[in-house]
């Protein structure tokens, strides 16, 4: 091999005093010649011919060719392909640089003003695969193509290209054209189909990188019954800078709708980001049971943001404003507005103090419902401290005297709520303020308490539309001791009085024979005593065999009993003056009412001596991990609760209330349940609960009220060598819609939050996902209710390129499938087909899309869709 190196005088040697400085374009490093067979100079033209593998190299651009000569007077090289003996070029020239290389037929490139031309070009590079009639490389690196073609597909013929007349590639970032076409050739079961023109275009930039970059959105063509033909996602996305992007985009349908939206983004590393979307449509939609139109306007404002000021400080922001017709569906700007029907926006902003034991709270909520007017909105302030203890220093240890053993945690609140709906205007103040004082105390080992005086402010004033201002004001006083008893022996002895004052009570006329409102200050007090003991006890028990065969090594039954004990006298009594009573003609009785039900404070607790009991039982495993060590899993869960109330004259016993959870073997089995079971019976004609044990009416010991049942059990298959993972789109859409049935709610929530038709992975062969949701209620015996819902998922990869999935839920009440879903995925190399048909019920339809790959081009995709669906706009 020949190698010959060149270098300008003005190159790497310094340049002296009395030099003239380098101009830009001068060659300013070492150019390489190499050949394999021969090197020929001619001094007289100063030219050199290179023959076999011959090659060029300066800085980071290299040429390749069977033979290329170099003018050195122009700084210049020239090369072009071989020839075969039947005219066809054998060996093709190269061009390399940072940026990628590509072959052509002929090529000449200075390497003084890196301006570079090629004809017959190839390329296939990462990035994309292009050719072009004639090239021109300019000294940015931009490449500029005539009769051009673009692609990512490196088959031999190709499912996808863009062609233009004039074309330039600016290397890791876009592709210009004009005019832009693309170009399809599909594939069905191995078979090609003819070349389709589509997306023809005058002018089109596009990225052909990851990486953020300005340009036009891909417009994306679909159908759909409730709007025909619609063209959607056109618009341009503006890269900013690293900092700031916006983004418009508009849909148009040929019946009539079209959408413009926007979102701005921004972000400053972890110091603040945030957006600002919103969209305005125009709807028309075609109602199959009207030959009229049925138009709305719909506009949404979204507005999020978060800011971190420093390490105690941080806002977060994110408020949804609506306007126009209260029409909503899948397309709305929040999918969660499907589900709950209403708009929710917050705000909140937290400082904390002195290593986080002070913080203040500022928050704002906004609810606004989407089937009516109904507006709700709260503002709240809270200053949180923790505990003060004044008498301690730095030096002086914990519990060392009696004084360090006192503390104080003081705290402050203020709240407004404004509601307006139907009945007019409502707003709320509630103000608290509130003061803890607490000694802790240490008898012998094993014996402590912690003395606790409270006292709490609360006021309340509201002002009605309907009707004149309430106010009220609320003094608690609690007293509790927090003690320890016999190391184990938890026991909680409480004591709270509580007075109210309000400036409306109601009272009897006798004139007009009703209940009137008393414009008056008034006030009542309340005093109750509570006693709550609580202790554990624990049981282990080895499971040798156990360990062999799952790994469980020993279980632990914790149990948890407590009791309490609640007293208050019966306030409802004559001697109190809370409630008051009157002869009513009409019933022929006297009827007792409570003077304050319309007050702020309402609360008048009947008489009790209460004795509640909770058992609570934890069952635990321990298991041996594959690498020696241990684990423990909480395996159970089981908890039952009931009360007997000595001073009640009638139906003293209380529910019972059983509880039992476990995620022991989450994800792959979660299972929650409860029920309230009732001890007396009822009236079997008003169905009400009555005073007789449900065992004296032979309906057993306990009546059952109300329950339910959540369990789902998931399994997924592995292959020893898996398929390659095919990637979808992030995007796509579903069939759902807006539903008044809880149970389409939950399927809602559950499978549609996500869209399915672009979860293709054939890494997985097969998974399936089983749950199960029961709700029975007998409250009223005589209008029992039972929700049952029995729900499926699956996914089965018939192959590499074939993925097929159902999801459907089976209402066991009624007897029939809701939302029945088929789905069927197929790989098409550089596309992925997706279609979603339900056979039957109000959502009736299917849907059909077919989107690109790659991660540049995702957002290319066409629909079609029939049926009660929502696509497009």
């Amino acid at each position: 091999m020949l190698l010959l190196a060149v270098q300008a005088a003005d190159g790497l040697t310094p340049l002296r005093a009395d030099e003239p400085e380098r101009k830009p374009g001068d060659i300013d490093s070492t150019v390489v010649y190499t050949a394999r067979d021969s090197l020929s100079y001619n001094f007289d033209q100063r030219t050199i011919e290179l023959f076999g593998k011959a090659k060029v190299e300066y800085k980071d651009i290299r040429i390749e060719g069977p033979t290329i000569t170099v003018e050195q007077s122009k700084s210049t090289a020239y090369t072009s392909a071989s020839s075969a003996a039947s005219g066809q070029p054998r060996e093709l020239p190269k061009f390399t640089d940072k940026d990628g290389s590509f072959n052509a037929e002929t090529m000449s490139y200075n390497y003084k003003t890196r301006y570079g031309s090629a004809s017959a070009v190839t390329s296939n590079e990462e990035l994309g695969i292009f050719s072009g009639k004639q090239i021109e490389r300019m000294p940015s690196g931009e490449l500029h193509i005539e009769d051009g073609t673009y692609t990512t597909c490196d088959l031999e013929e190709p499912h996808y290209w863009f062609w233009g007349k004039h074309m330039t590639i600016i290397p890791g970032d876009r592709l210009i054209s004009r005019p832009f076409i693309m170009y399809i050739h599909p594939e069905i079961f191995n078979k090609r189909l003819p070349v389709i023109p589509i997306i023809p275009l005058p002018y089109m930039s596009v990225p052909i990188s990851n990486k953020r970059a300005s340009g036009f959105l891909f417009p994306r063509i679909g159908r759909s019954s409730g709007q025909g033909i619609y063209l959607s996602n056109l618009g341009y996305f503006w890269a900013i800078n690293d900092y700031l992007d916006l983004r418009v985009d508009s849909d148009v349908s040929f019946n009539g709708s079209w959408r413009l939206g926007e979102r701005f983004r921004y972000k400053k590393g972890e110091l603040f980001s945030g957006r600002i979307e919103g969209e305005y449509a125009r709807i028309v939609r075609n109602d199959p049971g009207d030959p009229d139109y049925a138009r709305y306007i719909k506009r949404n404002l979204r507005i999020k943001h978060h800011q971190v000021f420093d390490p105690t400080a941080r806002l977060d922001v994110n408020l949804h404003y609506l306007d126009g017709n209260r029409y909503y569906d899948i397309n709305s700007i929040d999918s969660e507005s499907i589900v709950t029907r209403q708009a929710t926006s917050y705000a909140s902003f937290s400082k904390s103090w002195d290593e986080g034991n002070r913080s203040l709270i500022l928050g704002y909520q906004r609810v606004d419902d989407l089937t009516d007017s109904d507006l709700t909105q709260k503002a709240s302030a809270s200053l949180y401290q923790e505990r003060i203890y004044p008498f301690r220093t730095r030096l002086s240890a914990p519990l060392s005297d009696w004084r360090s053993r006192f503390s104080i945690q003081p705290s402050l609140s203020f709240s407004g709520e404004f509601v307006d709906d139907a009945n007019g205007t409502n707003d709320l103040y509630i103000g608290n303020a509130g003061l803890e004082v607490n000694y802790q105390q240490e008898f012998a080992p094993g014996y402590r308490a912690m003395f606790t005086q409270g006292v709490t402010v609360q006021g309340q004033h509201k002002v009605m539309t309907a009707q004149d201002d309430l106010s009220g004001t609320r003094v608690q006083l609690p007293f509790t001791i927090h003690s320890t008893l016999f190391k184990y022996l938890n026991l909680t002895p409480s004591l709270t009085f509580t007075h109210y004052r309000v400036n409306s009570t109601l009272q009897y006329d006798s004139g007009s024979q009703s209940l009137v409102t008393v414009n008056e200050p008034d006030e009542y007090s309340t005093t109750v005593f509570s006693v709550d003991a609580q202790t554990r006890l624990y049981g282990v028990l080895n499971t040798p065999p156990l360990e062999k065969l799952v790994g469980l090594k020993a279980l632990r039954h914790t149990f948890i009993p407590t009791l309490t004990f609640t007293y208050n006298p019966n306030y409802r009594g004559d001697e109190y003056d809370y409630y008051r009573s009157y002869y009513d003609p009409v019933a022929q009785s006297m009827v007792s009412y409570n003077r304050f039900a319309q007050s702020l404070y309402s609360e008048v607790p009947e008489e009790q001596t209460y004795v509640g009991l909770n058992l609570q039982n934890l069952i635990h495993g321990k298991f041996r991990n594959n690498d020696g060590s241990y684990r423990t899993a909480q395996l159970l869960s089981l908890t039952a609760s009931s009360g007997y109330n000595f001073a009640a004259d009638e139906m003293p016993l209380s529910p019972l209330v059983v509880t039992a959870s476990s995620n022991a073997f989450s994800p792959a089995l979660l299972f929650s349940a409860g029920a309230t079971y009732d001890f007396y019976s009822f009236d079997p004609v008003t169905g009400e609960r009555v005073d007789k044990l449900a065992m004296d009416d032979g309906k057993g010991l306990l009546r059952f009220v109300n329950g339910f049942l959540n369990m789902s059990v998931s399994f997924s298959g592995h292959l020893r060598s898996e398929y390659k993972a095919v990637d979808g789109n992030q995007e796509g859409e579903s069939l759902v819609k807006q539903s008044e049935s809880p149970i389409q709610r939950a399927i809602f929530r559950e499978r549609f939050t996500d869209d399915q038709l672009v979860d293709f992975k054939s890494s997985l062969p097969w998974s399936l996902r089983m749950s199960l949701y029961l709700v029975s209620d007998k409250t009223d015996p005589l209008d029992p209710s039972t929700t049952a819902l029995l729900n499926t998922a699956t996914k089965v990869s018939l192959s590499r390129n074939w993925q097929v999935g159902l999801n459907t839920g089976f209402d066991l009440g009624n007897g029939k499938f809701v939302y029945p879903a088929l789905m069927v995925w197929r790989d098409l190399h550089d596309f992925q087909f997706s279609a979603q048909w339900v056979p039957s019920g109000e959502y009736e339809g299917y849907l059909l899309q077919i989107a690109m790959k790659p991660a540049q081009l995702k957002y290319l995709k066409v629909q079609a869709t029939s049926g009660n669906t929502t696509s497009g706009l």
